[in-house]
């Protein structure tokens, strides 16, 4: 791909290869993370590089993020805007087994000693700032659960 970000293609259309090719790659599969802060971190930083590569642009040239990205959302909010999506879209196919695991506790056995790991309906909680049951009630009603999910990113800004 280097060939490609150092022609003279236009810079629009480097960065619509840039997300068919690099960020759907990147991406795939990202709906049924349970990301951590940390790896939100290193994603994010990795994205920053990639994008730098495509628009020509050297790490010793100091560039702040807003300036590199401009209003393109962080790739942890396109990860959280895709998971919730996802999570509602799931949740509303009443015909599939996945409708019953999206909002899944279990409640049998016990957590291992010290911090527990994140389940995925403890992710979509952090991400939507609802508890069980009202993330439940949000999920029936898609137009509730789509505003919900792009208040992470703002349409028309994380498409290129």
């Amino acid at each position: 791909m280097a060939k490609i970000w150092k022609s003279s293609l236009s810079t629009r259309f480097k960065q619509r290869l840039f997300a068919a090719t690099v960020e759907s790659v990147l991406l795939y599969g990202c709906e049924a993370w349970a990301v951590t802060s940390k790896l939100a971190k290193e994603l994010d930083g990795c994205y920053t590089r990639l994008w730098g590569a495509m628009r020509n642009v050297h790490w010793k040239q100091h560039m702040t993020n807003k300036e590199l990205h401009g209003d393109l959302p962080k790739l942890s909010d396109k990860i959280r805007e895709r998971r919730t999506r996802f999570a509602g879209h799931c949740y509303r196919s009443k015909t599939e087994p996945v409708s019953k695991l999206v909002h899944w506790i279990p409640k049998h056995g016990k957590r291992k000693q010290g911090r527990p790991a994140l389940t995925y309906v403890d992710i979509l909680r952090q991400d939507t700032g609802l508890e069980s049951t009202d993330m439940v009630t949000a999920m029936q009603d898609r137009k509730i659960w789509r505003a919900i999910t792009v208040q992470f990113t703002v349409r028309g800004q994380h498409s290129i």
